[in-house]
């Protein structure tokens, strides 16, 4: 890491004489005057780095600098600190962890990933992470019937759409049945479970936005049926009361909101954490504290062997390795966010969320489609076809309004990147695109 010391004045002084100029300003004649601010930056005290970005960026009403696409992939905060310590040699080449003595920083940051995630998910022990949301609700629905010795799963018909064609996938060889549950009004609908039903997979917010009951729906399932809650959108772990400490058995998701940049398709950050009783049936790595002959501690990869992931026979998963460098992502963002600041991120997205759904209401042409409690996401009705209303704000401001569900509906998302003027504008813009 470099260290920045700032020069005094003797030293301005002798740098200037020595390059044969009067002033500082002199330096930077060089630059068209038309690029160049009259006078310097002012800031106020402690300004964060969302506002300096802003600051220089001029963007705090400029609606072609966000996005309100709900689903998968938010824009998040991503702390600067994160790109140079993931480039860091000692992350480059990153290996399976199975030798120890050369391995220890990795294996630590991965015994942090886990310590960080569940508690945030209200579980026991989590694992060193998997490849995405998707194949993370795979991977609990496996472990939930290994639980319950049962070979059916009924689950929520408001399920990422994403996931519920993964889930389709993975059942198609006959390994194990699944039921839709369809929703009403926006969240789950009454449901019973058979004999042969080992889980029930609820996502929370769910595809639309809103909450669901977490508490209660555990109380209706008998013994053995697991509740395996699915979380697309890490963040609202911060904000909402934990998945685990409501009852669930198994707690997933995606977790691509803690550092991880929106790219071409990923990448993701997929996690799982369940009580202790069950960490054997618990799929990917799983990172342990060991100490040696001296009392020293250590980490090591733990109630796993070198190639207990291929054994067919044996393997709780068909998951050899997982995501090591996005966890550390995750690991630095949470380390750095802290409890505090990682609040105060799900409380403004939520903020922004709720200001968006009272202003949408002010418009007798458009309106939200559910009431009720949700974090960062709606959905909301249109008059028009809404591919027809994306089109219009793309056009006009290069901004995209949210995502299409249906011919004359929108998924809209928010983030604590935004401000109460963007909401607004983006309000505005959404209302005049409809008419």
């Amino acid at each position: 890491m470099h260290r920045y010391i700032p020069t005094g004045p003797e030293e301005k002084e002798a740098l200037l004489q020595e390059l044969g100029l009067s002033s500082t300003e002199d330096l930077f004649q060089s630059i068209p005057a038309a690029l160049r601010k009259p006078t310097a930056a002012h800031f106020t005290p402690a300004m964060s780095e969302i506002e300096l970005r802003r600051y220089f960026q001029h963007s705090d009403v400029l609606l072609a600098e966000h996005s309100f696409a709900g689903g998968l992939g938010h824009s998040h905060y991503i702390p600067s600190i994160i790109d140079p310590l993931i480039s860091r040699g000692e992350f480059l080449t990153a290996y399976t962890p199975y030798q120890p003595e050369v391995s220890q920083g990795t294996l630590q940051a991965m015994f942090e990933y886990q310590s960080m995630m569940a508690h945030l998910m209200g579980v026991e022990v989590s694992n060193a992470s998997l490849y995405d949301g998707s194949t993370a609700v795979i991977e609990a629905i496996s472990m939930a019937l290994r639980i319950s010795g049962k070979s059916h799963v009924q689950v929520s018909g408001l399920l990422h759409p994403e996931y519920i064609e993964t889930i389709q996938t993975y059942a198609a060889p006959g390994v194990f049945s699944f039921d839709l549950i369809a929703g009403e009004n926006g969240r789950l609908g009454a449901f019973k479970v058979g004999p042969e039903t080992g889980a029930v997979v609820v996502q929370s917010p769910n595809y639309f936005g809103l909450l669901e009951d977490i508490k209660k729906i555990k109380e209706m399932l008998p013994a053995p049926v697991l509740l395996i809650a699915v979380v697309t959108e890490a963040l609202s772990l911060a904000y909402l009361k934990s998945p685990g400490s409501l009852g669930a058995d198994i707690v997933c998701g995606e977790a691509q909101s803690f550092g991880i940049p929106l790219m071409a398709g990923g990448p993701w950050l997929g996690f799982l954490g369940s009580a202790m009783a069950h960490v054997r049936n618990m799929p990917g790595r799983l990172v342990g504290q060991a100490y040696d002959r001296e009392g020293r501690r250590g980490f090591v990869v733990t109630l796993a062997t070198r190639e207990q992931h291929i054994r067919r026979a044996r393997a709780t998963s068909n998951i050899c390795t997982n995501q090591g460098l996005m966890a550390l992502r995750a690991s630095i963002y949470l380390s750095v966010m802290g409890k505090r600041g990682l609040y105060r991120a799900a409380q403004r997205s939520h903020r922004f969320a709720t200001l968006g759904r009272k202003l949408i209401a002010q418009h007798s042409e458009i309106r939200p489609a559910h009431e009720g409690p949700m974090f960062n996401e709606f959905v909301i009705d249109l008059p028009i076809r809404a591919e027809l209303v994306i089109e219009r704000c793309l056009e006009s401001q290069r901004i995209l309004p949210g995502t299409a569900l249906d011919e004359k509906r929108l998924l809209v998302a928010f983030s604590e990147l935004l401000s109460p003027k963007v909401v607004e504008k983006w309000a505005l813009l959404l209302a005049a695109a409809c008419k």
